[in-house]
């Protein structure tokens, strides 16, 4: 990450958006491991489920979901321009409240996180009292900033490591929440060091910047021939190779990171400017309108359908006659 926190390195994982946090400087391990037996000491403790070279620790009821999860990392698809996860341990912490999330990662997070990664520790700690789906996509986002620490062996831009890991655990569901952003349609305010700060931001600027951070890995993957992350392999490789992030972008696609934010911010208007707004607006206006009128016309028909049976086995009787 560039622009990190000095020492330990964090990075944070929204709730609505699945992110992600970590901790990749020296110490970082130690830190991690003290903090889980300072934890295991309160009880009552947590159990253990090995599946392959995962081991999972959750406190109870949670041993069910834990198995489920290790056996996903165990055998989880290669990632983008990177490949499977190296033959290493890797160890999975469910905490079930944010009580003890926040111990294990030593309150270091926003409130808003639900997730992190140790990758020099081969550790991943999840906020598991969300819905199992989510924590799925969770743990898929945490164990992509694993491999491309793993792969890469040190500190990338906040950035491109929050973007990577989302095009990893496939979040598109940042990119449509973009095109809804009528702030960002009056265009792009913010340079990539900006990005990084937005960040560690407030959870509304952080889900934005998720969102622009996912478009920057996606620029670069398409300049790389790729869909989807599949076009990373070659700057990954120069990443692992070259000195800077700098240094591997000139070698891989013969620019400067500076070129590199002015096509990007170009990229985003382009994508994401007013014209993308409105036909994004108007398509939710519209399917709005089309289920209020789908409701509107099952109401009529429920009331004539209640009038029906009320008038039924009604009849109008006629009058006796006049009275005196």
């Amino acid at each position: 990450m560039g622009g990190g926190l000095q020492g330990e390195q964090v990075q944070s994982l929204g709730q609505e958006v699945p992110g992600d946090a970590r901790a990749g400087a020296a110490g970082a391990g130690a830190a991690a491991h003290l903090a889980l037996l300072l934890l295991l000491g309160q009880g009552p403790g947590p159990g253990a489920v090995i599946v392959g070279r995962v081991t999972a620790v959750a406190w109870p009821p949670q041993q069910g979901l834990a198995a489920a999860l290790a056996d996903a990392a165990d055998r989880a698809p290669p990632f983008p321009g990177v490949g499977p996860l190296p033959d290493r341990r890797i160890r999975l912490i469910l905490a079930p409240t944010r009580a003890k999330f926040d111990s294990l990662t030593r309150g270091r997070l926003p409130s808003w996180s639900e997730g992190a990664a140790f990758p020099d520790a081969g550790t991943v700690v999840l906020l598991s009292a969300g819905p199992p789906d989510r924590l799925t996509a969770a743990l898929r986002h945490e164990l992509a900033h694993v491999a491309l620490r793993w792969r890469v062996r040190r500190v990338l831009p906040l950035w491109f490591e929050e973007g990577y890991a989302a095009v990893a655990a496939g979040e598109w569901d940042r990119l449509d929440a973009l095109r809804l952003n009528w702030q960002l349609a009056r265009g792009v305010h913010m340079d990539l060091d900006e990005l990084d700060r937005a960040l560690r931001g407030d959870r509304t600027d952080a889900e934005t910047a998720y969102g622009l951070a996912t478009t920057a890995v996606l620029l670069l993957d398409r300049w790389g021939g790729g869909r989807g992350g599949r076009g990373l392999g070659l700057l990954i490789a120069g990443l692992a190779r070259e000195p800077t992030f700098d240094a591997a972008l000139r070698a891989t696609y013969h620019m400067t990171q500076d070129d590199f934010e002015s096509r990007w911010q170009r990229d985003v208007a382009q994508r994401y400017g007013w014209v993308s707004w409105a036909v994004a607006a108007g398509a939710f206006w519209a399917t709005t309108g089309l289920v209020l009128v789908w409701l509107v016309r099952v109401r009529r028909r429920r009331d004539r359908e209640r009038k029906a049976l009320l008038d039924e086995g009604w009849a109008v009787s006629e009058p006796d006659g006049p009275t005196a």
